[in-house]
Order: structure tokens, then C-alpha cells, then sequence
């Protein structure tokens, strides 16, 4: 059976959640539980263990950088679920470099989409676009060759 990605970001996503509502704790318990979350053989848990932990653990450089791009939007108003998909987007674009952008943002428009308000999808669509964009032009990405068929 294929280990699925999606299953993994909606797992992060769902920690996340946790996380931010509760504390270390949530971690921790996660952390100690892996027999039982690795008997959910559809999730690529070695994918998902490294976007926890990269999303939280450059959860403040991450911030910045919506920060800096959400122009007209204060930060305390983004609703925690669309902070947390663009957090986990954010460091699969910078830390999990075997994942297409494109896809990595595909993906999150679906989660916002799925878990979100009615219009987060666009924000968040800008906002990763966006976010893609000034990447590459500062250097830090390289841009993704796209091959259209």
C-alpha cells in the first residue's frame, strides 16, 4: 500500500491544532504513541515527523515571513487552522526539498479548502504564491521548471 502525503499533512495539521491549543505536551504524547500511529500504513510518517518538526521548530522564521507578506491583514486575525496550514506549507517549501512547490501549494489550498472558512483558500493560495515568488527572487528556492504536456 502507497503511503500517502495527504494523510500525513492532515495528521500534522490536526498536531498542530492540538499543539497551539494546548502545549509541549501534545508533542510529547504524539512522539510516544508511534506504535499506534504507524499502524495507519497510508501515512507516510517519515514525511509527516519531518514537517512537525521543521514547521515547529521554525514556527518564529516562519512567522516573519507571513507577516511580512500579508499585507492589509493583521496576523492576529488569520484564523489559527490558516496559520498552521501556511506554517506547515511554508516549511515544506523550505525544508522538504522533495516535493514540487506547486504541489506543495496545490496541497494546501485543498486542505484550507476541506478544514477551513469558505474563502481561506484564496488566502492562503496568495498567500503561498506570494511567498514562492519572493523565494526564488531572494535566492532561496530554485524556480520549479514546470512541463506542461
Amino acid at each position: 500500500m502507497k503511503r500517502n502525503r495527504r494523510n500525513a499533512r492532515i495528521l500534522s495539521m490536526q498536531v498542530l491544532y492540538a499543539f497551539y491549543q494546548q502545549s509541549d505536551a501534545v508533542l510529547d504524547d504524539v512522539r510516544n504513541n508511534t506504535i499506534l500511529l504507524n499502524e495507519n500504513e497510508e501515512t507516510d510518517f517519515p514525511f509527516f515527523n519531518k514537517l512537525l518538526s521543521q514547521t515547529v521548530g521554525n514556527k518564529d522564521d516562519i512567522d516573519d515571513m507571513i507577516k511580512k507578506r500579508s499585507r492589509n491583514w493583521d496576523f492576529d486575525r488569520i484564523t489559527l487552522l490558516d496559520k498552521i496550514i501556511l506554517r506547515q506549507s511554508i516549511a515544506e517549501l523550505l525544508y522538504l526539498d522533495d516535493v514540487p512547490p506547486r504541489v506543495t501549494i496545490s496541497e494546501a489550498i485543498e486542505l484550507s479548502k476541506e478544514f477551513s472558512t469558505d474563502e481561506s483558500h484564496v488566502f492562503v493560495n496568495g498567500m503561498l504564491d506570494r511567498t514562492y515568488k519572493d523565494l526564488v527572487s531572494e535566492g532561496v528556492l530554485i524556480p520549479e521548471i514546470r512541463t506542461d504536456d
